[in-house]
């Protein structure tokens, strides 16, 4: 066992930096993910007798069960990771895999669309009642089906930086829907929706969801949810960008500020945005770019206050 734990250490501080032994087999590193200037990332090197090696960050609450999931966070190499599973005690599964990402067959850009379309116009509509216009048909490369699992809803894909499919979501015409999205089964944490369309030279706009990205348009990135992913996380820290805007929903106000602090922590300079209406998506590209425009740097004094509230 001690063997194993050893060299598993080994393979780890290979790619995290020299660990600090604590108790139980736990190791303490430095946290990849919020870059906090202390050891903040716990990982139990010991598997337990489920077969997992829990690891946690005590800063910015990155965490999961084994190292598999660790190494997929990381967005390690399928090679670089199987280096560092072969030294895992048993019980945990070495398997590392990336699901393909594939349109659905019957997959129909909007653009090109026979404008005699009755599917077609029905999207058109839905889209441009949500505040879209047709050059967003384009730069989005927004499509629909017509039959098929997809049939009545509306699909936008998402590309990494090397324009390569990563994900895609596909909302349901109908507000009413049992489920209104329908998106593949792939992990979000280890994407960045519409990487392609993102300078990282200039400043960057975080919102909830693709719609409200798509209302504020420029340099904006969807979290698809409140938390920013592992994979943006560290792209925000590895790349140039200083100034960061966080503009969550008017319900995640406490998320919000969460991620504030976080960013903050790793020395970027962020603004604190709220919509003038429920979500950047009703608000509107207008509003969303006066909005933005009047927002100022938050400071450790304002963090502390919106925190207290």
């Amino acid at each position: 066992m001690e063997d194993v734990s050893f060299l598993l250490l080994g393979a780890l501080e290979n790619i995290l930096g020299k660990g600090q032994k604590t108790t139980r087999g736990n190791y303490h590193f430095h946290c990849p993910f919020c870059s906090h200037r202390k050891m903040k990332l716990e990982i139990q090197l010991v598997t337990n007798a489920k077969g997992e090696n829990c690891w946690q960050c005590w800063v910015c609450g990155e965490k999961g069960r084994t190292i598999r999931s660790l190494l997929r966070h990381l967005n390690v190499s399928r090679e670089e990771a199987e280096q560092v599973l072969q030294y895992v005690q048993k019980g945990e599964e070495v398997e590392y895999s990336r699901t393909l990402i594939r349109l659905p067959d019957e997959f129909k850009p909007l653009w090109s669309a026979d404008p005699r379309s009755f599917e077609a116009m029905r999207v058109r509509n839905y889209l441009f009642n949500r505040g879209l216009v047709e050059n967003d048909f384009i730069r989005y490369n927004i499509s629909y089906c017509t039959s098929g699992k997809y049939k009545d809803r509306v699909i936008i894909p998402s590309y990494s930086e090397n324009n390569t499919l990563n994900y895609f979501i596909a909302r349901s015409l109908r507000d009413d829907a049992y489920l209104k999205y329908m998106n593949p089964d792939v992990s979000k944490d280890s994407i960045i929706f519409g990487e392609n369309l993102i300078n990282w030279n200039k400043p960057v706009i975080l919102c909830e969801g693709v719609f409200d990205a798509l209302a504020i348009r420029r340099n904006c990135i969807p979290l698809l949810g409140k938390i920013i992913s592992s994979a943006l996380m560290r792209k925000l820290i590895e790349s140039d960008v200083e100034d960061i805007y966080v503009c969550l929903d008017q319900d995640a106000r406490k998320a919000a500020v969460k991620n504030c602090e976080v960013l903050m922590n790793m020395g970027k300079k962020v603004y604190f945005v709220v919509p003038p209406e429920k979500d950047p998506s009703e608000s509107g590209f207008e509003q969303m770019t006066r909005t933005l425009q009047q927002a100022e740097e938050l400071t450790f004094e304002d963090l502390v206050k919106y925190k207290l509230t």
